[in-house]
């Protein structure tokens, strides 16, 4: 009990010190009423313009907890618990009882929601740890405190604390409710409570607590669900309790119910008045509860708090989906609940965060930009890495719908960042991943992990790019690891058996993950326009989800036409140029015939590109466009647009740069760099501008979006990093730079979601009165294409087969930068310093080293070989 009473007298002290101390807000503050506190820790206050939030859980059970204090939980398509909407009543609630007039209980909410009524004045605010959240009530003589976090066997585990500050003994009451879901749905019907029964059962009768921990006995939650006609099945949610007195406090009574009626009042009562909390019993005793009402488990527990001493409950929430043996839930019911076990498991965790965090270190030094503080800057990179983890291991319904899958792009490209340190991770994300192509190489859109024997369910819209991220990352991954024999390993493939209603049948051929890259490559480059342009054809859409038109054909008795994606056919380029440089370093006169296949067709694309993918406009002004649509019979991106404007495009543009063939001819950089000053906004760079009025036709969805949002004509972040990566690579660094300022949530005077991790657009639109709002974070691409643009661009670390380039950017924000990280085993360190000496200098272990002139990015670039790379450890340090 000690650790976490100090745990959080600290965060007391760190929130006093927000209040108090100019200087610590200045260098510690973000938007959202937001701080970085010590340890890369998150703390929050209450606001009502927005809501931050954090995720906990392992292995695809997701529990996410908000800084206002809403949580919910769900692993895969099975929910313990529901979200709820905002204003909506919690559906995991704590409050404290403190004594008033006529036997009744002023309430006071442990979370910042419900928003109550209340005489007391408090001060709240959340603290959030990688691993764990924390909630935080202070009132003039009493501090509260609620810690959750789950551990490895995906059990939610809350911790309360109560702590006197007086020098005298008061009486309070805790009391807890959890109104558990446990259906494999994600939304509730009106017959939920016909299948759902809360069982309280007792452990342990009232009475004076003894000095040892006490049992409060234990609530069971159980729903049923239907399967088929033939089968159905039980799901079973176990909560259970266990208090903890100082030598000057007791336990004077507990109270549970199984009735939400009895907690709130009746069926027109709700948390935001919970009767039974301000009376401080319950009207009546009911220890079961189902099909008349919904239940839930609720409490009422009397305490004596000693002068200066404290009390602690905790709460274990356990769940078994389709449990089978009456054995299974047994076990969950065995045993006691005990605090030493909790904060030891939790401890493992931290360390086990910690370890996994050493893999990768950024840090930057003193910053030369008010934008950027160097604390703020730092801290925010820890908690990137993790958003990136979290969007590369992802099991699916990160969303409450049910067409939340997995992505195979949004997956590939957070792998093709987490191989920077975590790479066996990333070999088995990718493997998962591979078992889902179709035969003929064709990647889902989105697939799901099978449940028992059944065929998984998958969004099959063809969208075409899905392939090009999978050839990308797994080049990535062969660079950073070195590791040719994943190459070797095994997948299956999935036969598609009906695309309009994503049936699937599991295939019987298996071969290695080469073959699938084969297959995949072949796909690709089968779909492209060989009428006209020999380029790639849109199908379905691109990256660019809401653009979804372009594919659609002229002709009604074919779905899809000629229409031609940009992004796409620079990619399939590119990925033509990868598997070239694998198939060559392989085997070259085994594979010489499928290389010079490779090299006809990338030329072939390439010709396309610069015949049709580039419009002039008047006094000859070029123009790349976003693609074309059947028989090259209109243009997206060009001087005249289906809706009769001229508009500049971000992802054509980019990609001309990130897939390399801007390096071959760099002819295209006026016109690139124009259509980055003509997409430059507020927010950074927009995907479009102008935005697609609402009856534009041949586009797809993408008008029904509001203009100023999304890729409508604002900032949609994982473009606009594409964009930055761009200027980088042109060897604009300082313009990049100016770029990413924008795009980075933490500089921003407003922010409507999660200031500490990236978000995934920045509206703008004053007729709509959108100025700054986001959509969404956490699941986000920008988070991956940042982090890879860190390593790649700012610090310019560049795996290759061979060896290493180090190529960091000319122009950087900070005095000094550092950099840990593990190539092909080899550790290294590189410390980059601003000098007073003209030109760069590369110290390699103590020695200068020679250096290459690179003409796209106009810089001096350091090539380190492999056999270097054998001494396991490389001190590095760049002085410009």
């Amino acid at each position: 009990m000690t650790k976490l009473i100090e745990k959080i007298q600290y965060y007391s002290k760190a929130y006093h010190r927000i209040k108090m101390e100019d200087e610590y807000v200045k260098e510690a503050q973000l938007p959202g009423k937001t701080y970085f506190i010590d340890k890369d820790e998150i703390l929050a206050l209450p606001r009502d313009d927005g809501d931050c939030r954090y995720p906990y859980g392992v292995d695809g059970f997701y529990f996410w907890a908000y800084a206002s204090g809403y949580m919910h939980g769900n692993e895969g398509i099975f929910s313990p618990f529901l979200r709820a909407s905002e204003g909506q009543e919690n559906k995991i609630a704590f409050f404290a009882g403190i004594p008033a007039k006529d036997n009744q209980y002023d309430i006071v909410s442990l979370l910042s929601v419900p928003v109550m009524d209340t005489k007391i004045e408090t001060e709240q605010f959340t603290v959030f740890t990688k691993c764990c959240a924390y909630y935080i009530t202070q009132l003039e003589d009493l501090r509260f405190g609620v810690r959750v976090f789950v551990n490895h066997d995906k059990k939610v585990i809350f911790s309360l604390t109560a702590e006197n500050l007086s020098g005298e003994g008061k009486d309070i009451l805790l009391s807890s409710f959890f109104n558990p879901f446990l259906v494999h749905a994600i939304a509730e019907s009106g017959d939920n409570r016909w299948f759902r029964e809360v069982r309280y059962c007792k452990k342990e009768k009232k009475g004076v607590l003894s000095k040892e921990d006490k049992d409060l006995g234990y609530f069971i939650i159980k729903t049923n669900e239907d399967l088929s006609r033939t089968q159905s099945v039980s799901n079973y949610g176990i909560i259970k309790r266990q208090i903890q007195c100082g030598e000057k406090s007791r336990l004077i009574s507990h109270e549970e119910t199984a009735s939400r009626y009895e907690y709130v009042g009746g069926s027109r009562g709700s948390l935001h008045s919970p009767m039974a909390v301000k009376k401080g019993t319950f009207p009546g005793t009911k220890q079961v509860c189902t099909f008349t009402e919904v239940g839930a488990a609720g409490d009422l527990i009397k305490l004596h708090l000693g002068e200066k001493d404290v009390a602690r409950l905790d709460i274990t929430f356990d769940y078994i989906p389709y449990c089978k043996e009456e054995l299974e839930l047994k076990k969950l019911i065995k045993g006691k609940v005990s605090p030493l076990e909790i904060d030891t498991s939790l401890g493992k965790l931290e360390e086990m965060e910690e370890k996994k965090a050493s893999k990768l270190k950024i840090g930057v030094g003193q910053s030369k930009l008010p934008e950027i503080k160097t604390k703020v800057c730092n801290s925010f990179i820890e908690h990137l890495k993790k958003q990136v983890e979290f969007c590369a291991l992802m099991k699916g319904y990160i969303q409450a719908y049910v067409g939340s899958l997995i992505g195979i792009r949004d997956v590939f490209q957070a792998l093709e960042a987490l191989a920077a340190w975590e790479p066996e991770e990333t070999k088995d994300k990718m493997l998962e991943a591979l078992n889902f192509t179709a035969p003929n190489g064709r990647c889902p859109r989105q697939y799901s992990l099978p449940a028992g024997e059944g065929a998984p369910e998958m969004d099959l819209r063809p969208f075409i790019d899905q392939g090009v991220w999978v050839i990308s990352t797994i080049v990535t991954y062969l660079k950073y690891t070195g590791d040719f024999s994943f190459l070797e390993e095994e997948c299956g493939y999935y036969e598609i058996i009906d695309e309009k209603k994503n049936l699937v049948k599991l295939s019987p051929i298996r071969d290695s993950v080469l073959e699938h890259m084969l297959k995949i490559m072949n796909y690709l480059i089968s779909n492209r326009d060989f009428e006209i342009t020999k380029c790639v054809r849109a199908l379905y859409g691109d990256w660019n989800d809401a653009l979804d038109g372009l594919g659609v054909s002229l002709n009604p008795e074919k779905e899809y036409g000629s229409g031609v994606s940009v992004m796409v056919s620079l990619q399939v380029y590119q990925n033509l140029k990868e598997m070239e440089e694998l198939l060559y370093k392989l085997d070259a006169h085994k594979y010489q015939q499928l290389i010079k296949e490779y090299q006809t067709v990338g030329q072939e694309i390439k010709e396309g590109l610069y015949k049709y993918g580039i419009v002039i406009g008047e006094n000859d002004e070029k123009r790349i466009v976003h693609g074309w649509g059947d028989k090259a019979s209109y243009y997206v991106g060009s001087f005249h647009d289906p809706d009769h404007k001229s508009r500049q495009v971000l992802t054509s543009n980019a990609f001309w740069v990130l897939t390399g063939l801007y390096d071959e001819d760099m002819g295209m950089k006026d016109t690139i760099l124009n259509a980055f000053k003509n997409l430059d906004s507020k927010y950074g760079l927009k995907t479009f501008e102008p935005y697609f009025e609402a009856d534009t036709k041949g586009v797809g969805r993408i008008p029904k979006l509001p203009a100023g949002t999304a890729e409508n004509g604002a900032a949609y972040i994982h473009a606009s990093m594409f964009g930055i990566m761009a200027l980088f690579r042109m060897g604009y660094s300082k313009d990049a730079w100016m770029q990413l300022l924008k795009s980075l949530p933490f500089t921003h005077e407003y922010i409507s979601c999660s200031p500490y991790i990236m978000p995934n657009s920045y509206g703008y639109n004053k007729e709509l009165n959108i100025d700054g709002e986001s959509m969404a974070d956490w699941q986000t691409g920008s988070s991956n294409v940042l982090l890879k643009l860190l390593i790649k661009c700012v610090f310019g670390l560049n795996p290759e087969y061979e060896g290493i380039w180090l190529q960091p950017a000319v122009y950087t924000p900070f005095e000094s930068m550092e950099l840990h990280i593990t190539v092909k085993n080899c550790k290294l360190h590189i410390y980059y310093k601003e000098a007073q000496k003209k030109g760069r200098r590369y110290i390699v272990n103590g020695i200068q080293r020679n250096s290459v002139y690179d003409p796209v990015m106009n810089l001096d670039k350091l090539w380190i070989s492999n056999e270097e790379l054998k001494g396991k450890k490389l001190d590095i340090e760049v002085q410009t």
